[in-house]
Parts: structure tokens; C-alpha cells; sequence
């Protein structure tokens, strides 16, 4: 499908047939597009849940305020960024980045992105959590493209009790904190939205040129 087509045919599905389930293939394919998802400075500092078991999904769901997407979707992918920025998350991509281009960690350009890293990122914890959880976004605002693209439909949702879902998932010990639950699957010809055309501003309202 073109790109443009694919975005409007694609919307926040409401209602997700239950009965049809995303093929292994296409997971894998939504993991790849993450897995090359831009983020500032490259460093990823996210991690992403992959939820199909039944039993995990109605756990989330009264977390999610009871909302339908949780159980009826195929499966739910949880965005989730680090509590804050460590030391050894700076080492490791730039190890990894130094073994990618067949460089030494000691290698002047490797030492001058090290330092630069370090120097960006020396910011108070509280702009560190703001800084992640726009990283989150622009990798939902990725997925979303793949998504309409691939012809799967999805749901993102901030509608979720953040601290509750970190306690009941076991995010706090694994430093990591939800951003967004992102719900992937089919949607349900009983959808209320499939009566509804996509609204959206004028291009003379969203554009100017200077």
C-alpha cells in the first residue's frame, strides 16, 4: 500500500476482533521496525513488552480502565524507557557502536561520541525522564507508519494507571517505566469508528512558508 493510503486507512481501533491473531512473521516484522526506530543520539534507552498471554491480558486490564482493546486485541506491546540514564548504558552502545564499525573503544571518534554522550546527557533525573519519554514517542509515531503500511491495525493508549502497571509487571525492579500500551491486532467490523470518516485540519491550517 502507498504511504499516504496507508495512512488513512489506518485510525485508533476501538473495537478488535477477537478471533483474528497477528502471524508470527508479523510480530517479528514489528520488532525489526523498532529495532530501527531513530532515537536522539541513537541510544535507545527503551525497552519494549510483548503481551499475548490471555491470562496477562486481563490482569492489565482493570490497570486500563476497563477498556476492551486489552483482552480483544491480538496482542498488546507495552513501550517502556529506562527510570534514568546509567553510566553502563553509555559504555555499552559505545562498545557496541566501536564493534559495528570495526573500531576500538579507544579510537579517537569513539572517544570524542563518548564524551559527547556524557556532556548531553548530564541533565537533572526529572529533564532525563522527559527527554526518554519523548524518545518513546518518536518510536510510537515509527510503529504507527509500519503498522498502517503493513496493514495491521492498532490502538495506542495512554489511558492506564502508569505507577500501578510498573508495580503489577515488575517494571520498578527492572528500572523501567510504561510510556504507552499499544494494542495490535484486527479490527472488528462492529467498530462504531468504521462509520466515521478521518477528520483532520486543512492543509492551509497545519502549513506556512517563510
Amino acid at each position: 500500500m502507498d504511504v499516504l493510503e496507508a495512512l488513512n486507512w489506518r485510525y485508533a481501533v476501538k473495537k478488535f476482533d477477537s478471533s483474528k491473531k497477528l502471524s508470527t512473521e508479523q510480530i517479528n516484522r514489528i520488532k525489526r521496525a523498532l529495532q530501527l526506530t531513530p532515537t536522539s543520539m541513537g541510544l535507545q534507552l527503551m525497552n519494549f513488552v510483548m503481551v499475548e498471554s490471555e491470562e496477562m491480558k486481563k490482569k492489565i486490564t482493570p490497570i486500563a480502565y476497563n477498556q476492551p482493546q486489552i483482552e480483544d486485541a491480538s496482542h498488546l506491546l507495552i513501550m517502556c524507557r529506562k527510570t534514568s540514564v546509567k553510566p553502563e548504558d553509555i559504555d555499552s552502545f559505545i562498545a557496541e557502536a566501536a564493534s559495528i564499525n570495526n573500531l576500538e573503544v579507544s579510537h579517537e571518534a569513539m572517544q570524542d561520541y563518548d564524551k559527547s554522550l556524557r556532556v548531553s546527557l548530564s541533565i537533572p533525573e526529572e529533564q532525563q525522564k522527559i527527554w526518554m519519554d519523548n524518545q518513546v514517542y518518536i518510536a510510537l509515531g515509527n510503529l504507527m507508519t509500519v503498522c498502517a503500511i503493513e496493514e495491521i491495525d492498532a490502538c495506542p493508549m495512554e489511558g492506564f494507571d502508569r505507577k500501578r502497571l510498573n508495580e503489577e509487571l515488575g517494571f520498578n525492579e527492572q528500572h523501567l517505566d510504561a510510556v504507552i500500551i499499544f494494542a495490535l491486532g484486527y479490527r472488528s467490523e462492529e467498530d462504531y469508528r468504521l462509520q466515521f470518516n478521518k477528520v483532520r485540519r486543512p492543509l492551509e491550517d497545519l502549513f506556512q512558508t517563510i
